[in-house]
């Protein structure tokens, strides 16, 4: 078996995409989920921050009330609140999810990635996924990940350590800003990161899935082969269609005797005439539509035509234009020009 060392064709690649097989990068996802719930906290943040801020103090007001008279008045604020927080997170979410696949794959759906294959149910190819480079370089990422934004939390921790001893005498704004403030150096770390590692990510699932897809010189000469039709077939059309063009086959069928067919498939042009040739001669033949085109001639032109399905399928087997033919078919050949002859004469 050749060697699979040739780059995937076009086709070879949309192929697999319709089975589902793109590059696809997990970090790209988060990347993306990341920048996205940035924007939407951005944009939605004051809102929530004045409505906590709001609710607090309300929870603070409410704790000098009797219980049942505070869950009653209060309860559907908090409760209206949390919920507005978790549907837009779920939303949001959600977009960012279907985002970062349309900007990896673009509009796929691919039912046959969904079918249930063998292999998957494999033992042994379970096995060898669990200890393979692929899951070795994920697990190397997580490890590098959690060391960058580990070593990024404690230095922020060593740099706002100060200010934070002081958190207990400050008021609810002043904490909330500082905490914020280090929630977003974290953000911003994690989405650099996070951009080094899609990058790299997305690199290497692209490598891998091109070289999972790569073919042998043989498979590209049988796509090409499946594609754009058997070279050889195409050589045979290309001059048989000239032949007609050029009217060399008409000729022929003009100057056949008869012209014997199985009903559509096979047509044989044969000539006779005593004193002028010694054996009843081939002149033409063909199959498909060459056949019903010789058959179309012969009708046009009044030349008798016979239908022996034995007949014509062994004269287009053992025979070639230009052949007289063969001693075996010489009885079968004799009675078909008698009737022919006997027809004209009638």
């Amino acid at each position: 078996m050749s060697e699979k060392n040739e780059k995937p064709t076009a086709k070879r690649i949309r192929d697999a995409r319709e089975e589902g097989q793109v590059a696809i990068s997990q970090e790209i996802g988060i990347l993306v989920q990341g920048c996205v719930m940035l924007l939407w906290l951005m944009m939605e943040g004051p809102a929530l921050y004045k409505a906590l801020a709001d609710n607090v103090s309300l929870a603070i007001a409410v704790g000098r009330q009797p219980v049942e008279h505070a869950l009653a008045q209060y309860a559907g604020d908090f409760a209206l609140l949390w919920l507005r927080f978790a549907f837009g997170l779920a939303v949001v979410l959600t977009l960012a999810l279907g985002l970062s696949g349309m900007l990896q794959s673009g509009f796929l759906f691919a039912p046959k990635a969904l079918k249930l294959k063998s292999e998957r149910l494999n033992p042994l190819s379970n096995l060898k996924n669990l200890v393979s480079l692929k899951n070795l370089f994920e697990l190397c990422k997580s490890v590098l990940k959690v060391t960058v934004l580990g070593l990024t939390f404690a230095y922020l921790i060593k740099q706002y350590g100060p200010s934070f001893a002081h958190l207990a005498q400050a008021d609810l704004a002043t904490g909330f800003m500082m905490c914020t403030q280090m929630l977003l150096w974290l953000w911003a770390v994690l989405l650099v990161t996070t951009s080094v590692f899609a990058i790299a990510d997305y690199g290497m699932q692209r490598y891998r899935l091109l070289k999972q897809l790569r073919m042998s010189r043989q498979d590209i000469e049988q796509e090409h082969k499946n594609s754009e039709g058997n070279p050889e077939i195409k050589r045979r059309r290309r001059e048989q269609h000239q032949e007609v063009q050029s009217g060399s086959l008409a000729s022929s069928v003009a100057q056949s005797s008869v012209v014997v067919r199985n009903p559509t498939h096979i047509a044989v042009c044969l000539r006779f005439v005593p004193g002028e040739t010694p054996l009843p001669q081939v002149l033409a033949n063909g199959r498909d539509f060459r056949a019903r085109h010789i058959v179309r001639l012969a009708a046009r032109q009044g030349i008798p035509i016979v239908e022996q399905v034995g007949l014509a399928r062994a004269l287009l087997r053992d025979t070639r234009p230009g052949d007289y033919i063969p001693e075996p078919l010489f009885a079968a050949v004799a009675e078909v020009l008698r009737q022919v002859q006997s027809r004209l004469s009638e």
